[in-house]
C-alpha cells in the first residue's frame, strides 16, 4: 500500500509540532497546514487519508472548511480536535461529514490509534478490490481459478494486456488454459464485441496451410468448389487465436509472416489483397529458443508474433491453487450432475499436493470428475483418484523451478512454498475454522493469522 498521507490542521505550530512527532512513522506522510483556508486547499490537491481538523482556526474554522467541502468531506477521514467544551460544535461537524472528534487535550496513543485503524480499513478495502478483480477474471472458467501468488501476477498482467491491441505470445505447458486466457483477454478488451477465431495451426495440413489461413475463390485448386474465407479474415475486427505456434508446419510459418507484418493477405486464386484489422494472440508449449537453433522455428516469425509475453504457471508450481480448484470442480460436478456434494478426505488431500500434475488443471478436473464418479461415500479417497504414484524427482517435486538460484533465495522461497502448501490444506482440512488449522499444525492462532497475513492467504 502507498504511504499513509495524514493532514494536520491547526493554527498553533506547538500543537501540530506534537502530533507530527506522535505520529511520526516511516510509512505516514505528514502534511500540515496552519489554517483553514490551507488546509481546505492540501485536501483537494493531495487527497490525504486521514485529517486532523482544528475546530478553532483563523479565516476559515473547522466548520467552515466541512461546509466548504460538502459531499466531499465523506471521501477523507476527517477527526475533529476540539476543546472540551466545543462538543457541542463537533457534534454538529460529525453531521457535515467528519468521522469523529477527540477533545483536547488529548492522549497522543488516542491518536496513533486513529492512524492505525485507517491503515487497517485502506489494506482491508485493498484486498477486497484485490478479491474483486481476481473474482472478476475468473468467473470467466475454471482454468482461471487460483489465489496464489504466480496466478495473481498472472491476473494482472492479463489486465494490463487487455489493454493494448500489441500481440501477444503465451507460453506454458499443455493444460494449464492457454485458450481460455486468449479469450479472456480478448473479452477485456476494446476488441470483445469483435469474434475470437482460434485455430491449431498445428493441425493445418501443409498444402492446404495458405487456403485455412488466407482462404480461397472457387477454382483455385481441384476441389475447390466455392470461395472460401481464411481465418485471418474471419477474425477482421476482433482476435486471432494461432494455438501451438510452435509446431506450426515451416510452409506455413513463411505464409503467415507478411500477413503479420502488414495486415495484408491474398485469398489463394485471387488477385486482391485484403486488409484485416485483427489482433494476434499466439501460444505454445514448445521451447521456440530451441526450436530456432534447430532450424524449426523461423526467427523473424519468433520476433514478430512475440509482442508481449505471457507465461502461465503449471500447476505444480502453485500447489496452494490445487485444493482450490478440485473443490471448484467438486461444486460444478454436483451442480451438473444433480448429485450431493461431496468433500475431500485428508488423504486424497495429502496425494493430490503431492502429485505432480504432469497434465496441469486439465488433469485435475479429469482426476476430480472420475473421482466423483466413482466414488462409493461421502468423501472422496485417495484411491478414487487413480493417480501415479509421484516420482520424488526435482522435477516432479516442482524443485527444478528453484534451480539457478542463490542458495538463500532458493532456500526462502522453498520455505515459502511449503508454508503455503501446509497452511492451505490445514484451512481447507478445517473448513476455514482458523483455530482448528491452527491446532492441526501445532501453533498459536494468532502466529497462524501472522503467518496468513505474511503470506497473502485467506481463509
Amino acid at each position: 500500500m502507498s504511504p499513509l498521507q495524514i493532514l494536520i490542521a491547526d493554527d498553533e505550530e506547538p500543537a501540530r509540532f506534537a502530533l507530527r512527532r506522535a505520529l511520526a512513522q516511516p510509512d505516514y506522510r505528514i502534511l500540515e497546514a496552519a489554517d483553514g483556508a490551507a488546509a481546505l486547499e492540501l485536501m483537494r490537491t493531495e487527497l490525504p487519508h486521514l485529517v486532523f481538523l482544528d475546530l478553532q482556526m483563523p479565516q476559515l474554522s473547522g466548520i467552515d472548511v466541512l461546509r466548504r467541502l460538502g459531499p466531499e468531506a465523506k471521501q477523507f477521514e476527517i477527526i475533529v480536535l476540539t476543546a472540551s467544551d466545543s462538543v457541542a460544535a463537533a457534534v454538529e461537524c460529525i453531521r457535515l461529514g467528519a468521522a469523529d472528534f477527540v477533545t483536547k487535550p488529548y492522549e497522543l496513543e488516542q491518536v496513533r490509534a486513529i492512524a492505525r485503524r485507517v491503515v487497517q480499513r485502506l489494506d482491508l478495502q485493498q484486498r477486497v478490490n484485490e478479491l474483486q478483480s481476481k473474482l472478476d477474471l475468473q468467473q470467466s472458467d475454471s482454468l482461471l481459478v487460483g489465489v496464489s501468488r504466480p496466478m495473481h501476477q498472472l491476473h494482472l498482467q492479463m489486465t494490463k494486456a487487455a489493454r493494448s491491441s500489441i500481440d501477444l505470445l503465451i507460453r506454458g505447458e499443455t493444460g494449464t488454459g492457454k485458450e481460455l486466457i486468449a479469450r479472456e483477454i480478448h473479452r477485456l478488451s476494446d476488441r470483445a464485441a469483435g469474434p475470437f477465431i482460434a485455430v491449431n495451426t498445428a493441425a493445418i495440413p501443409e498444402s492446404l496451410a495458405e487456403s485455412e489461413l488466407f482462404g480461397h475463390v472457387r477454382g483455385a485448386f481441384t476441389g475447390a468448389d466455392g470461395n472460401r474465407v481464411g481465418v485471418f479474415e474471419q477474425a477482421h475486427g476482433g482476435t486471432l487465436f494461432l494455438d501451438e505456434i510452435g509446431d506450426m508446419p515451416s510452409a506455413a510459418q513463411s505464409k503467415i509472416l507478411r500477413a503479420l507484418q502488414e495486415r495484408v493477405i491474398q485469398p489463394v486464386g485471387s488477385q486482391r489483397s485484403v486488409s484485416v484489422d485483427v489482433r494476434i494472440i499466439s501460444a505454445t508449449h514448445q521451447d521456440l529458443e530451441e526450436a530456432m537453433a534447430s532450424g524449426r522455428f523461423r526467427q523473424d516469425l519468433f520476433y514478430r508474433l512475440k509482442g508481449v509475453e505471457l507465461r502461465v504457471p503449471p500447476l505444480r508450481s502453485r500447489r496452494e491453487d490445487v485444493i482450490v480448484l478440485a473443490n471448484h470442480f467438486l461444486e460444478r460436478w454436483a451442480t451438473e450432475s444433480g448429485s450431493p456434494d461431496l468433500e475431500l478426505a485428508p488423504g486424497a488431500i495429502d496425494a493430490m499436493l503431492t502429485y505432480s500434475w504432469p497434465g496441469n488443471v486439465r488433469e485435475l478436473e479429469q482426476a476430480i470428475r472420475r473421482a466423483a464418479t466413482m466414488s462409493d461415500g461421502p468423501q472422496i479417497e485417495p484411491v478414487d483418484l487413480g493417480l501415479a504414484t509421484p516420482s520424488l524427482s526435482g522435477e516432479e517435486t516442482g524443485f527444478s523451478r528453484f534451480v539457478g538460484l542463490p542458495l538463500a533465495e532458493a532456500k526462502s522461497q522453498m520455505i515459502e512454498a511449503l508454508e503455503r502448501t501446509l497452511i492451505t490444506a490445514a484451512l481447507d482440512r478445517a473448513a476455514g475454522n482458523i483455530s482448528e488449522a491452527a491446532r492441526q499444525l501445532s501453533m498459536h492462532r494468532q502466529s497462524l493469522q501472522q503467518k496468513m497475513a505474511q503470506l497473502d492467504l485467506r481463509r
